[in-house]
Protein backbone atom coordinates (compact mmCIF):
# COMPACT_ATOMS: atom_id res chain seq x y z
CA UNK A 1 0.00 0.00 0.00
CA UNK A 2 1.34 3.47 -0.80
CA UNK A 3 2.35 5.35 2.31
CA UNK A 4 2.75 9.10 2.45
CA UNK A 5 4.95 9.50 5.53
CA UNK A 6 6.09 12.54 7.41
CA UNK A 7 3.43 15.05 6.36
CA UNK A 8 3.85 18.05 8.64
CA UNK A 9 0.53 19.08 10.17
CA UNK A 10 1.74 21.94 12.39
CA UNK A 11 4.84 23.99 13.14
CA UNK A 12 6.30 25.26 16.40
CA UNK A 13 8.22 28.41 17.23
CA UNK A 14 10.03 26.49 19.99
CA UNK A 15 9.71 23.19 21.86
CA UNK A 16 7.05 24.46 24.33
CA UNK A 17 5.13 26.66 21.88
CA UNK A 18 1.58 26.09 20.72
CA UNK A 19 1.15 24.19 17.46
CA UNK A 20 0.45 26.50 14.53
CA UNK A 21 -1.37 25.57 11.35
CA UNK A 22 0.91 24.82 8.40
CA UNK A 23 0.61 27.16 5.44
CA UNK A 24 1.44 25.52 2.10
CA UNK A 25 2.92 27.51 -0.77
CA UNK A 26 1.84 25.19 -3.56
CA UNK A 27 5.35 23.99 -4.41
CA UNK A 28 4.75 20.52 -2.97
CA UNK A 29 6.17 18.82 0.10
CA UNK A 30 8.68 16.07 0.80
CA UNK A 31 6.61 13.16 2.10
CA UNK A 32 8.65 10.25 0.80
CA UNK A 33 10.25 8.80 3.91
CA UNK A 34 10.93 9.21 7.59
CA UNK A 35 14.00 11.27 8.38
CA UNK A 36 15.20 14.82 8.55
CA UNK A 37 15.70 17.45 5.93
CA UNK A 38 19.02 19.20 5.92
CA UNK A 39 17.59 22.65 6.68
CA UNK A 40 15.99 22.19 10.08
CA UNK A 41 16.64 23.97 13.36
CA UNK A 42 19.27 23.16 15.98
CA UNK A 43 19.13 20.03 18.15
CA UNK A 44 18.36 17.77 15.21
CA UNK A 45 19.91 14.36 14.69
CA UNK A 46 22.18 14.20 11.61
CA UNK A 47 20.10 12.28 9.09
CA UNK A 48 18.67 13.58 5.85
CA UNK A 49 15.47 13.45 3.85
CA UNK A 50 11.85 13.51 4.97
CA UNK A 51 10.50 14.50 8.36
CA UNK A 52 11.85 14.16 11.93
CA UNK A 53 9.99 13.08 15.03
CA UNK A 54 9.02 14.98 18.16
CA UNK A 55 11.43 14.92 21.10
CA UNK A 56 11.44 11.46 22.67
CA UNK A 57 13.74 8.56 23.51
CA UNK A 58 14.97 6.66 20.44
CA UNK A 59 14.83 3.39 22.41
CA UNK A 60 11.08 3.73 22.98
CA UNK A 61 10.32 1.51 19.99
CA UNK A 62 12.43 -1.27 21.52
CA UNK A 63 10.74 -0.85 24.90
CA UNK A 64 7.30 -1.36 23.41
CA UNK A 65 8.39 -4.30 21.28
CA UNK A 66 9.78 -5.90 24.43
CA UNK A 67 6.31 -5.52 25.98
CA UNK A 68 4.78 -7.21 22.95
CA UNK A 69 7.52 -9.83 23.43
CA UNK A 70 8.52 -10.04 19.78
CA UNK A 71 10.67 -7.67 17.70
CA UNK A 72 9.95 -6.31 14.24
CA UNK A 73 12.51 -4.95 11.77
CA UNK A 74 12.88 -1.21 12.33
CA UNK A 75 13.45 1.60 9.87
CA UNK A 76 16.34 3.96 10.51
CA UNK A 77 15.64 6.23 13.48
CA UNK A 78 14.35 9.44 11.89
CA UNK A 79 15.88 11.77 14.48
CA UNK A 80 14.10 14.47 16.45
CA UNK A 81 13.45 18.17 16.08
CA UNK A 82 12.41 20.94 18.42
CA UNK A 83 10.06 22.55 15.93
CA UNK A 84 9.52 20.37 12.86
CA UNK A 85 8.50 17.05 14.38
CA UNK A 86 4.69 17.25 14.31
CA UNK A 87 3.74 14.94 11.47
CA UNK A 88 1.31 12.32 10.29
CA UNK A 89 1.53 9.36 7.94
CA UNK A 90 -1.22 8.62 5.43
CA UNK A 91 -1.78 5.15 3.98
CA UNK A 92 -4.11 4.98 0.99
CA UNK A 93 -5.51 2.01 -0.95
CA UNK A 94 -4.35 1.40 -4.48
CA UNK A 95 -1.34 3.32 -5.74
CA UNK A 96 -0.19 6.91 -5.43
CA UNK A 97 -1.28 7.74 -8.97
CA UNK A 98 -4.79 6.55 -8.14
CA UNK A 99 -5.23 9.00 -5.25
CA UNK A 100 -6.80 11.55 -7.57
CA UNK A 101 -9.61 9.07 -8.29
CA UNK A 102 -10.29 8.15 -4.67
CA UNK A 103 -13.13 9.90 -2.95
CA UNK A 104 -15.19 9.75 0.22
CA UNK A 105 -13.43 6.76 1.78
CA UNK A 106 -13.76 6.16 5.53
CA UNK A 107 -10.77 7.46 7.50
CA UNK A 108 -9.10 5.85 10.51
CA UNK A 109 -6.91 8.09 12.68
CA UNK A 110 -4.69 6.19 15.10
CA UNK A 111 -3.22 7.93 18.18
CA UNK A 112 -0.43 5.92 19.78
CA UNK A 113 -0.06 5.19 23.48
CA UNK A 114 3.05 5.11 25.62
CA UNK A 115 2.03 6.67 28.91
CA UNK A 116 2.65 10.16 27.47
CA UNK A 117 6.42 9.57 27.68
CA UNK A 118 7.02 7.15 24.79
CA UNK A 119 5.65 6.69 21.30
CA UNK A 120 6.12 7.50 17.65
CA UNK A 121 4.12 7.12 14.47
CA UNK A 122 7.21 5.73 12.69
CA UNK A 123 7.28 2.58 14.82
CA UNK A 124 6.86 -0.56 12.66
CA UNK A 125 4.16 -2.04 14.90
CA UNK A 126 2.01 0.97 13.94
CA UNK A 127 2.50 0.59 10.18
CA UNK A 128 -1.01 0.70 8.74
CA UNK A 129 -0.28 -0.69 5.26
CA UNK A 130 -1.39 -4.26 5.95
CA UNK A 131 -4.55 -3.04 7.66
CA UNK A 132 -5.44 -0.94 4.61
CA UNK A 133 -4.59 -3.86 2.30
CA UNK A 134 -7.04 -6.03 4.23
CA UNK A 135 -9.73 -3.40 3.76
CA UNK A 136 -9.23 -3.70 -0.01
CA UNK A 137 -9.46 -7.49 0.15
CA UNK A 138 -12.76 -7.06 2.00
CA UNK A 139 -13.97 -4.60 -0.66
CA UNK A 140 -14.40 -2.00 2.10
CA UNK A 141 -11.39 0.25 1.42
CA UNK A 142 -10.31 2.77 4.04
CA UNK A 143 -7.64 5.43 4.41
CA UNK A 144 -5.55 5.22 7.58
CA UNK A 145 -3.59 7.97 9.29
CA UNK A 146 -1.30 7.75 12.29
CA UNK A 147 -0.17 10.89 14.01
CA UNK A 148 2.50 11.85 16.48
CA UNK A 149 2.29 14.46 19.21
CA UNK A 150 4.62 15.90 21.82
CA UNK A 151 5.33 13.56 24.72
CA UNK A 152 7.26 13.86 27.97
CA UNK A 153 8.24 17.34 29.13
CA UNK A 154 7.60 19.18 25.84
CA UNK A 155 4.13 17.65 25.73
CA UNK A 156 2.97 17.87 29.33
CA UNK A 157 5.34 19.82 31.58
CA UNK A 158 3.89 23.02 32.98
CA UNK A 159 5.13 25.47 35.61
CA UNK A 160 4.51 29.05 36.70
CA UNK A 161 7.59 30.09 34.70
CA UNK A 162 6.42 28.42 31.51
CA UNK A 163 2.90 29.79 31.83
CA UNK A 164 4.24 33.28 32.50
CA UNK A 165 6.22 32.97 29.28
CA UNK A 166 3.01 32.21 27.37
CA UNK A 167 3.51 28.44 27.12
CA UNK A 168 0.18 26.68 27.35
CA UNK A 169 -0.60 23.49 29.23
CA UNK A 170 -1.26 20.07 27.71
CA UNK A 171 0.71 20.66 24.52
CA UNK A 172 0.46 16.98 23.61
CA UNK A 173 -3.34 17.07 23.64
CA UNK A 174 -3.36 20.36 21.74
CA UNK A 175 -1.14 18.73 19.12
CA UNK A 176 -3.65 15.91 18.71
CA UNK A 177 -6.39 18.46 18.18
CA UNK A 178 -4.27 20.28 15.59
CA UNK A 179 -3.70 17.01 13.72
CA UNK A 180 -7.42 16.27 13.65
CA UNK A 181 -8.09 19.77 12.30
CA UNK A 182 -5.50 19.19 9.55
CA UNK A 183 -7.21 15.93 8.65
CA UNK A 184 -10.59 17.64 8.47
CA UNK A 185 -9.19 20.24 6.09
CA UNK A 186 -6.98 18.15 3.83
CA UNK A 187 -7.91 14.46 3.91
CA UNK A 188 -10.40 14.97 1.09
CA UNK A 189 -7.45 15.61 -1.21
CA UNK A 190 -6.24 12.08 -0.50
CA UNK A 191 -9.63 10.50 -1.15
CA UNK A 192 -10.90 10.51 2.42
CA UNK A 193 -14.27 11.64 3.69
CA UNK A 194 -13.85 14.31 6.41
CA UNK A 195 -17.41 13.54 7.53
CA UNK A 196 -16.51 9.91 8.24
CA UNK A 197 -13.48 9.93 10.51
CA UNK A 198 -12.96 7.38 13.28
CA UNK A 199 -10.37 8.19 15.95
CA UNK A 200 -8.71 5.23 17.65
CA UNK A 201 -6.57 5.57 20.77
CA UNK A 202 -4.62 2.96 22.68
CA UNK A 203 -3.30 2.92 26.24
CA UNK A 204 -1.35 6.17 26.92
CA UNK A 205 -1.98 6.44 30.63
CA UNK A 206 -4.75 7.75 32.77
CA UNK A 207 -5.67 10.43 35.22
CA UNK A 208 -5.36 14.17 35.31
CA UNK A 209 -3.23 16.27 37.64
CA UNK A 210 -4.46 19.30 39.55
CA UNK A 211 -2.42 22.37 38.65
CA UNK A 212 -0.77 22.56 42.07
CA UNK A 213 0.41 18.96 41.75
CA UNK A 214 1.74 19.66 38.26
CA UNK A 215 3.68 22.64 39.63
CA UNK A 216 5.21 20.39 42.27
CA UNK A 217 6.26 17.94 39.57
CA UNK A 218 7.85 20.83 37.67
CA UNK A 219 10.10 21.43 40.69
CA UNK A 220 11.21 17.78 40.52
CA UNK A 221 11.93 18.17 36.82
CA UNK A 222 13.99 21.30 37.41
CA UNK A 223 15.99 19.47 40.07
CA UNK A 224 16.59 16.53 37.74
CA UNK A 225 17.83 18.91 35.07
CA UNK A 226 20.11 20.75 37.50
CA UNK A 227 18.12 23.99 37.44
CA UNK A 228 17.56 24.42 41.19
CA UNK A 229 19.80 27.47 41.36
CA UNK A 230 18.49 29.08 38.20
CA UNK A 231 16.35 32.16 38.77
CA UNK A 232 12.68 32.02 37.89
CA UNK A 233 13.24 34.56 35.15
CA UNK A 234 15.76 32.28 33.44
CA UNK A 235 14.16 28.84 33.88
CA UNK A 236 12.14 28.95 30.66
CA UNK A 237 15.16 29.85 28.55
CA UNK A 238 17.16 27.02 30.11
CA UNK A 239 14.33 24.59 29.31
CA UNK A 240 14.37 25.82 25.73
CA UNK A 241 18.14 25.51 25.38
CA UNK A 242 19.08 22.24 27.08
CA UNK A 243 20.02 19.33 24.79
CA UNK A 244 16.96 17.32 23.79
CA UNK A 245 18.40 14.08 25.17
CA UNK A 246 18.35 15.56 28.68
CA UNK A 247 14.58 15.16 28.66
CA UNK A 248 14.84 11.37 28.57
CA UNK A 249 18.24 10.76 30.16
CA UNK A 250 17.96 13.03 33.20
CA UNK A 251 14.25 13.10 34.05
CA UNK A 252 13.27 9.79 35.74
CA UNK A 253 10.44 7.95 34.02
CA UNK A 254 8.74 7.72 37.41
CA UNK A 255 8.06 11.48 37.22
CA UNK A 256 4.49 11.66 35.88
CA UNK A 257 4.08 13.55 32.62
CA UNK A 258 0.34 13.41 32.14
CA UNK A 259 -2.44 15.87 31.32
CA UNK A 260 -3.20 18.61 33.81
CA UNK A 261 -6.58 20.06 34.80
CA UNK A 262 -6.20 23.51 33.28
CA UNK A 263 -9.78 24.73 32.87
CA UNK A 264 -9.27 24.80 29.11
CA UNK A 265 -8.44 21.44 27.54
CA UNK A 266 -9.44 19.58 30.72
CA UNK A 267 -12.01 21.35 32.87
CA UNK A 268 -12.55 19.00 35.80
CA UNK A 269 -11.30 15.70 37.15
CA UNK A 270 -13.29 12.89 35.59
CA UNK A 271 -14.23 10.11 37.99
CA UNK A 272 -15.83 6.76 37.29
CA UNK A 273 -18.85 7.87 39.27
CA UNK A 274 -19.34 10.75 36.84
CA UNK A 275 -17.95 8.91 33.82
CA UNK A 276 -21.33 7.86 32.46
CA UNK A 277 -22.68 11.37 32.90
CA UNK A 278 -19.57 12.82 31.23
CA UNK A 279 -20.08 10.41 28.33
CA UNK A 280 -23.71 11.42 27.99
CA UNK A 281 -22.86 15.13 28.05
CA UNK A 282 -19.57 15.11 26.13
CA UNK A 283 -18.98 17.96 23.74
CA UNK A 284 -19.59 16.96 20.14
CA UNK A 285 -21.50 13.80 21.02
CA UNK A 286 -24.06 14.64 18.33
CA UNK A 287 -21.31 14.21 15.73
CA UNK A 288 -20.41 10.73 17.00
CA UNK A 289 -22.45 7.90 15.52
CA UNK A 290 -21.18 5.11 17.78
CA UNK A 291 -18.18 4.15 19.89
CA UNK A 292 -16.20 0.96 20.41
CA UNK A 293 -14.17 0.14 23.51
CA UNK A 294 -12.15 -2.95 24.28
CA UNK A 295 -9.69 -4.49 26.64
CA UNK A 296 -7.23 -7.37 26.70
CA UNK A 297 -7.83 -9.85 29.50
CA UNK A 298 -4.50 -9.01 31.13
CA UNK A 299 -4.18 -5.35 30.17
CA UNK A 300 -2.85 -4.72 33.67
CA UNK A 301 0.38 -6.48 32.68
CA UNK A 302 1.79 -3.08 31.71
CA UNK A 303 1.98 -2.18 35.40
CA UNK A 304 4.55 -4.90 36.01
CA UNK A 305 6.96 -2.71 34.05
CA UNK A 306 5.86 0.43 35.88
CA UNK A 307 7.56 -0.53 39.13
CA UNK A 308 5.85 -3.68 40.34
CA UNK A 309 8.54 -6.10 39.17
CA UNK A 310 11.04 -4.28 41.37
CA UNK A 311 8.62 -4.66 44.31
CA UNK A 312 7.81 -8.33 43.70
CA UNK A 313 9.37 -9.68 46.92
CA UNK A 314 6.56 -9.86 49.49
CA UNK A 315 4.18 -8.08 47.13
CA UNK A 316 1.03 -9.77 48.49
CA UNK A 317 1.66 -8.35 51.97
CA UNK A 318 2.45 -4.94 50.48
CA UNK A 319 -0.81 -4.97 48.56
CA UNK A 320 -2.80 -5.96 51.66
CA UNK A 321 -1.28 -3.11 53.64
CA UNK A 322 -1.96 -0.57 50.92
CA UNK A 323 -5.51 -1.77 50.27
CA UNK A 324 -6.31 -1.75 54.00
CA UNK A 325 -5.41 1.93 54.24
CA UNK A 326 -7.31 2.90 51.10
CA UNK A 327 -10.39 0.92 52.15
CA UNK A 328 -10.52 2.18 55.73
CA UNK A 329 -14.16 2.16 56.73
CA UNK A 330 -14.99 -0.63 54.27
CA UNK A 331 -13.79 -3.81 56.00
CA UNK A 332 -16.23 -6.07 54.17
CA UNK A 333 -15.11 -4.79 50.77
CA UNK A 334 -11.46 -5.21 51.77
CA UNK A 335 -12.06 -8.79 52.88
CA UNK A 336 -13.96 -9.63 49.70
CA UNK A 337 -11.35 -8.05 47.45
CA UNK A 338 -8.43 -9.87 49.04
CA UNK A 339 -10.24 -13.20 49.03
CA UNK A 340 -11.47 -12.82 45.47
CA UNK A 341 -7.96 -12.24 44.12
CA UNK A 342 -6.39 -14.81 46.50
CA UNK A 343 -4.31 -12.14 48.23
CA UNK A 344 -5.64 -12.64 51.76
CA UNK A 345 -3.32 -13.93 54.47
CA UNK A 346 -4.64 -17.50 54.27
CA UNK A 347 -4.25 -17.81 50.50
CA UNK A 348 -0.91 -16.03 50.56
CA UNK A 349 0.65 -18.78 52.68
CA UNK A 350 1.02 -20.97 49.60
CA UNK A 351 1.28 -18.14 47.08
CA UNK A 352 4.60 -17.42 45.39
CA UNK A 353 5.58 -13.83 44.67
CA UNK A 354 5.11 -14.50 40.95
CA UNK A 355 1.59 -15.79 41.56
CA UNK A 356 0.78 -12.86 43.83
CA UNK A 357 1.99 -10.39 41.20
CA UNK A 358 -0.20 -12.03 38.57
CA UNK A 359 -3.24 -11.83 40.85
CA UNK A 360 -2.56 -8.15 41.50
CA UNK A 361 -2.30 -7.54 37.75
CA UNK A 362 -5.68 -9.24 37.32
CA UNK A 363 -7.16 -6.84 39.86
CA UNK A 364 -5.55 -3.90 38.04
CA UNK A 365 -7.00 -5.14 34.74
CA UNK A 366 -10.46 -5.27 36.30
CA UNK A 367 -10.28 -1.93 38.12
CA UNK A 368 -8.32 0.20 35.65
CA UNK A 369 -9.30 -1.26 32.27
CA UNK A 370 -12.46 -3.37 32.41
CA UNK A 371 -14.50 -1.21 34.80
CA UNK A 372 -13.85 2.09 32.93
CA UNK A 373 -14.59 0.45 29.56
CA UNK A 374 -17.94 -0.89 30.72
CA UNK A 375 -18.79 2.38 32.46
CA UNK A 376 -18.13 4.40 29.30
CA UNK A 377 -20.05 1.95 27.12
CA UNK A 378 -23.00 1.95 29.51
CA UNK A 379 -23.21 5.72 29.69
CA UNK A 380 -22.71 6.70 26.06
CA UNK A 381 -26.04 8.02 24.74
CA UNK A 382 -25.78 6.32 21.34
CA UNK A 383 -24.68 2.85 20.29
CA UNK A 384 -21.60 1.51 22.03
CA UNK A 385 -19.78 -1.70 21.22
CA UNK A 386 -17.50 -3.63 23.57
CA UNK A 387 -14.93 -6.31 22.82
CA UNK A 388 -12.66 -8.51 24.87
CA UNK A 389 -9.36 -9.67 23.37
CA UNK A 390 -8.37 -13.01 24.85
CA UNK A 391 -5.74 -14.40 22.50
CA UNK A 392 -2.74 -15.57 24.56
CA UNK A 393 0.64 -14.02 23.88
CA UNK A 394 2.47 -16.72 21.89
CA UNK A 395 6.00 -15.45 22.42
CA UNK A 396 8.55 -16.13 25.13
CA UNK A 397 8.51 -13.61 27.93
CA UNK A 398 6.93 -12.74 31.24
CA UNK A 399 3.37 -12.89 29.93
CA UNK A 400 3.49 -15.75 27.45
CA UNK A 401 0.08 -17.41 27.52
CA UNK A 402 -1.78 -14.24 28.56
CA UNK A 403 -3.59 -11.59 26.51
CA UNK A 404 -1.15 -8.91 27.59
CA UNK A 405 -1.21 -5.15 27.17
CA UNK A 406 -0.75 -3.86 23.58
CA UNK A 407 -1.18 -7.36 22.11
CA UNK A 408 -4.58 -6.43 20.67
CA UNK A 409 -3.04 -3.58 18.65
CA UNK A 410 -0.18 -5.81 17.52
CA UNK A 411 -2.75 -8.26 16.15
CA UNK A 412 -5.06 -5.56 14.77
CA UNK A 413 -2.61 -3.96 12.35
CA UNK A 414 -1.52 -7.34 10.92
CA UNK A 415 2.20 -6.58 11.29
CA UNK A 416 2.88 -9.75 13.29
CA UNK A 417 0.90 -12.18 11.15
CA UNK A 418 3.98 -13.99 9.87
CA UNK A 419 4.88 -14.84 13.48
CA UNK A 420 1.43 -16.21 14.41
CA UNK A 421 -0.02 -19.67 13.98
CA UNK A 422 -3.09 -20.17 11.81
CA UNK A 423 -5.62 -19.76 14.63
CA UNK A 424 -4.06 -16.61 16.00
CA UNK A 425 -3.70 -15.16 12.52
CA UNK A 426 -7.41 -15.81 12.06
CA UNK A 427 -8.13 -13.88 15.25
CA UNK A 428 -5.98 -10.98 14.03
CA UNK A 429 -7.89 -10.88 10.74
CA UNK A 430 -11.24 -11.20 12.55
CA UNK A 431 -10.45 -8.25 14.82
CA UNK A 432 -9.32 -6.08 11.91
CA UNK A 433 -12.30 -7.13 9.80
CA UNK A 434 -14.76 -6.11 12.49
CA UNK A 435 -13.08 -2.75 12.95
CA UNK A 436 -13.02 -2.15 9.19
CA UNK A 437 -16.76 -2.90 9.21
CA UNK A 438 -17.12 -0.36 12.02
CA UNK A 439 -15.18 2.24 10.01
CA UNK A 440 -17.57 1.71 7.13
CA UNK A 441 -20.49 2.75 9.29
CA UNK A 442 -21.87 -0.61 10.35
CA UNK A 443 -21.99 -2.29 13.74
CA UNK A 444 -20.28 -5.70 13.45
CA UNK A 445 -22.23 -7.00 16.46
CA UNK A 446 -25.08 -5.84 18.66
CA UNK A 447 -24.61 -2.64 20.67
CA UNK A 448 -23.62 -3.16 24.27
CA UNK A 449 -25.91 -0.60 25.83
CA UNK A 450 -29.13 -1.73 24.15
CA UNK A 451 -28.71 -5.50 23.89
CA UNK A 452 -28.23 -6.87 27.37
CA UNK A 453 -24.50 -6.22 27.40
CA UNK A 454 -23.53 -8.29 24.36
CA UNK A 455 -19.88 -7.96 23.40
CA UNK A 456 -17.38 -9.55 21.03
CA UNK A 457 -14.78 -12.04 22.19
CA UNK A 458 -11.62 -12.72 20.18
CA UNK A 459 -10.19 -16.07 21.13
CA UNK A 460 -9.22 -19.35 19.56
CA UNK A 461 -8.91 -18.04 16.05
CA UNK A 462 -12.28 -16.34 15.71
CA UNK A 463 -14.59 -13.63 16.90
CA UNK A 464 -17.58 -14.73 18.92
CA UNK A 465 -20.75 -12.74 19.58
CA UNK A 466 -22.74 -14.94 21.96
CA UNK A 467 -26.16 -13.90 23.17
CA UNK A 468 -25.22 -13.77 26.83
CA UNK A 469 -24.17 -11.35 29.50
CA UNK A 470 -20.72 -9.81 29.38
CA UNK A 471 -19.58 -11.89 32.32
CA UNK A 472 -20.79 -15.15 30.77
CA UNK A 473 -19.22 -14.36 27.41
CA UNK A 474 -15.74 -13.42 28.52
CA UNK A 475 -15.28 -15.32 31.75
CA UNK A 476 -14.89 -11.95 33.43
CA UNK A 477 -15.65 -12.12 37.13
CA UNK A 478 -18.64 -9.97 38.12
CA UNK A 479 -16.89 -9.06 41.38
CA UNK A 480 -15.42 -5.71 40.36
CA UNK A 481 -18.65 -4.39 38.82
CA UNK A 482 -20.88 -5.65 41.61
CA UNK A 483 -18.60 -4.22 44.28
CA UNK A 484 -18.17 -0.94 42.45
CA UNK A 485 -21.89 -0.49 41.88
CA UNK A 486 -22.93 -1.49 45.40
CA UNK A 487 -24.34 1.71 46.91
CA UNK A 488 -23.40 0.53 50.40
CA UNK A 489 -19.81 -0.19 49.40
CA UNK A 490 -16.78 1.97 48.59
CA UNK A 491 -17.77 2.64 44.99
CA UNK A 492 -15.87 2.42 41.72
CA UNK A 493 -13.59 5.36 42.34
CA UNK A 494 -12.33 4.01 45.65
CA UNK A 495 -11.60 0.66 44.00
CA UNK A 496 -9.64 2.58 41.37
CA UNK A 497 -7.89 4.38 44.22
CA UNK A 498 -6.79 1.02 45.63
CA UNK A 499 -4.91 0.54 42.37
CA UNK A 500 -3.43 4.04 42.16
CA UNK A 501 -2.40 4.16 45.83
CA UNK A 502 -0.64 0.83 45.50
CA UNK A 503 1.19 1.95 42.36
CA UNK A 504 2.46 5.05 44.16
CA UNK A 505 3.10 3.07 47.37
CA UNK A 506 1.01 5.58 49.34
CA UNK A 507 -0.80 2.99 51.42
CA UNK A 508 2.29 1.23 52.74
Amino acid sequence: MPKIPGVQYAILKHRFASAEHVQYDGDGIDATKYGIRETLADNVAPTTGGRPQVIGPPAGVDVEQSLIQHPLPKPEFPGVSDVDGLSLNITVPGNVEAIINLQDLPVLVFIHGGGFILGGNWWPQYDLARFVALSIDLVRPVIAVNINYRIGAPGFLTSPELRSAGCKTNNGLRDQRAALRWIQEYIGGFGGDPRNVTVMGQSAGGGQLPMEVADGIAKDVKSALGLDDVSSNDVTQYLLDIPVEDFWTKIPQTVPMIPVIDGDIIHTRVTLRTFSQEAAEMSGKDLIERIMVGRSTLDGSIMAYSGLLARKAGIAASFRGSAAKTLQGHPDALKSLLEHYSLDEVAAITLTDDEALLNILKFITDAAFFMPAVTLASGFPKDSLVFSFDEPNPWNGLFKGHASHILDVAFLFQNYNQFLDDKQRSSAVALATDIITFLNGKAPWKPFNSSGNVCALYKGGKSVFPEASLVQQTGQSPFILETGRDETGPGMDVLMQVFSDFMTAQGI
